[in-house]
């Protein structure tokens, strides 16, 4: 039996990078090559200055990911 919906979090629109790597289920290299290439940024906005990033731009570098060509992502171009 799987999920339910109704067993999946409500992802907050700002998340820490703990919760930013959850929520994307990417690794932590294609996380700083996001915020390398400046499609994610974290910023003091939290509770006591804690580091977030919208989750708007999570999904925008995620939908990016899959719409690149994947020869280019392997170095195979």
């Amino acid at each position: 039996m799987g999920l339910a919906l109704a067993d999946l979090p409500d992802w907050p629109a700002g998340m820490n990078r703990e919760t930013a790597l959850a929520y994307t289920g990417i690794g932590e290299a294609q996380l700083r090559e996001w915020e390398k290439t400046g499609k994610v940024n974290f910023r003091p906005r939290g509770p006591k200055g804690a580091m977030l990033a919208l989750r708007s731009d999570l999904d925008t570098a995620l939908a990016d990911l899959f719409n690149s060509d994947l020869a280019e992502d392997l170095g195979f171009a």
